[in-house]
């Protein structure tokens, strides 16, 4: 387990050098402002640094994103931070090589997270 960790970690690292940049477009289909963005391969928890830019992406408002990409890995999580200092929230096995738009659901009592990918 710790070296299938520490291979991955290798490759997310060593990607970054040849990292292509990925963008898409979000739609904040939440009642709460999303702050920070940051991205893990799927299920390792290893998120890279916000790469959301200012200012803050309001309930309702779309915005087209980019961030640095491992062309090593497709599957990945995407980390929302809330600007109301709300618990963060995990959408778990996205593309990002593929990804185009994606509209964010949550709800903050039962925890969960959707994703919708033709709004």
């Amino acid at each position: 387990m710790m070296r299938s960790l520490a291979a991955a970690a290798l490759v997310l690292f060593a990607g970054q050098a040849s990292a292509q940049e990925t963008t898409f477009r979000l739609k904040n289909s939440m009642e709460y402002p999303i702050a920070q963005l940051s991205v893990s391969p799927t299920q390792l928890n290893m998120y890279g640094p916000n790469f959301l830019r200012p200012p803050i992406i309001k309930p309702g408002e779309t915005r087209e994103v980019s961030f640095r990409a491992s062309p090593d890995w497709c599957m990945g999580d995407l980390k929302v931070s809330f600007a109301d200092g709300g618990p963060p929230a995990v959408w778990g096995y996205l593309n990002l090589c593929t990804l185009q738009k994606i509209a964010l659901h949550y709800d903050r009592m039962s925890g969960i997270t959707t994703a919708r990918y033709d709004e």
